[in-house]
């Protein structure tokens, strides 16, 4: 009887945690938010909000002409949010059906963009029953655990009691009583920093707390020149390493991204420094996750890119082009896919040389794995060409390819990290 009880003593918890992992895979997908211990979460990981507030976005449809640029542009300067309206007027208690697919379609783009809505709720009526607008919420948000809600005016606390009682598992946010409380002044409350989201710009403490600004030209040059400042970057001396580069590039205008011995020309886009290495023997080294990419210092917008890759079998890396400084950079600027996949017999969007998720490579052209790939990217406005192992794989027009068309036009370079071995040298470029 005794060991009975000694093995239940052991088993008991261990069940209990692993219901508890199925009941949160369950409840909580990889892109829906969830609260902890006053902690915002994203699906497993922490998560920072970088908002900027356009309050008619709603009305503006769902034509990918305005809303690639709109999300871009804020993920471009390091944002990561957008907040708008439900309610035209809020004297209204009903919303226009155009409005709510306009907001379910920018949230299902922005969550693939690594994005997310944030959705105003600020009627100058009180949610009770009979008021149309409770039930329009619940028929159409209930399931939505992709948006963060926020509820404000003059009834915003019973609001928020009312969403509560819809999904117990919304994230609100409002100047009080919610699951993230709105101010402009950190010293107004007591609260931990982590529930604290600010309505002006973080400026030092750019990207360690949420901020939710209004849209504006001002707002996101103030939040670019704060990420600038606070993510200092060390440019590469290009005069002493041109000795890396043959004579005909050096008069044909190439300079080194790398000067094969420091990262000086690069910034982590994450928190691991150590994602990356030089290697004695003069190439960068994937060493460990956690760096989510390596980032040129500059934006280049027209050039000539040219580098050597190296990655182990069933391996995943690539090259971001144009990318943002936040969100998502393959489906902001553009991704030229990097797999170990030297055995496939198709080819695919997902496949080396491939624009990522958009356009397969025209033939298959990588070297084995544990062998040097030559890759050249050309970017001139529209028209973009890879070229892997001396063979075309993309020659295209963005402005021909509605998803590409809107898409960022000028951007870092970056070196992705998906958690596999990879290597990179001979970094350079010429600008057009």
């Amino acid at each position: 009887m005794k060991n009975k009880t000694n093995l239940l003593f052991f088993v008991l918890p261990l069940i209990l945690l692993l219901l508890n992992t199925a009941c949160y895979s369950i409840i909580f997908g990889d892109r829906d938010f969830s609260m902890k211990k006053g902690v915002l979460y994203r699906g497993k990981e922490t998560y920072i909000l970088q908002c900027f507030y356009a309050p008619d976005t709603a009305r503006q449809g769902t034509e990918l002409k305005t809303m690639i640029p709109l999300l871009a542009s804020i993920g471009e300067v390091g944002g990561n949010s957008l907040a708008m309206d439900l309610l035209r007027d809020p004297n209204s208690t009903s919303v226009d059906t155009q409005d709510l697919e306009t907001i379910k379609t920018y949230a299902n783009r922005a969550k693939d963009q690594y994005m997310t809505v944030i959705l105003r709720i600020a009627p100058n009526s009180q949610p009770n029953k009979k008021n149309p607008l409770l039930n329009i919420i619940k028929q159409n948000f209930k399931g939505l655990l992709t948006i963060v809600y926020w509820t404000d005016g003059p009834y915003a606390d019973e609001w928020t009691k009312a969403m509560k009682k819809i999904n117990k598992y919304w994230v609100i946010v409002s100047k009080q009583n919610a699951d993230l409380i709105l101010t402009e002044d950190i010293s107004q409350t007591k609260l931990p920093k982590e529930k604290v989201i600010f309505s002006v710009a973080p400026e030092e403490q750019i990207g360690k707390v949420h901020f939710l600004l209004p849209y504006t030209k001002e707002n996101l040059n103030r939040i670019e020149e704060s990420y600038a400042k606070y993510t200092p970057c060390t440019n590469l001396d290009t005069n002493s390493a041109l000795s890396l580069l043959s004579e005909q590039e050096r008069q044909e205008g190439f300079v080194p991204l790398f000067d094969g011995k420091t990262m000086n020309g690069w910034w982590y886009l994450g928190d691991n420094h150590d994602c990356f290495a030089v290697n004695p023997e003069g190439f960068i080294e994937w060493k460990s996750k956690g760096g989510k990419a390596l980032m040129s210092c500059e934006r280049y917008d027209n050039f000539i890119l040219r580098l050597e890759w190296m990655i182990e079998k069933g391996g995943n890396t690539g090259v971001w082009v144009r990318a943002p400084r936040g969100s998502r950079a393959s489906k902001i600027g553009f991704e030229v896919q990097i797999l170990g996949d030297s055995d496939t017999t198709s080819l695919t969007d997902d496949t080396t040389g491939a624009i990522y998720k958009v356009v397969p490579p025209k033939v298959k052209a990588m070297k084995p794995e544990g062998q040097w790939n030559d890759l050249e990217i050309i970017c001139n406005g529209p028209y973009v060409k890879v070229t892997l192992n001396g063979q075309v794989v993309q020659d295209i027009n963005f402005d021909e390819i509605e998803e590409l068309k809107y898409r960022l036009r000028k951007g870092f370079i970056g070196l992705t990290d998906h958690g596999n071995y990879c290597r990179f040298r001979n970094i350079r470029i010429k600008p057009l």
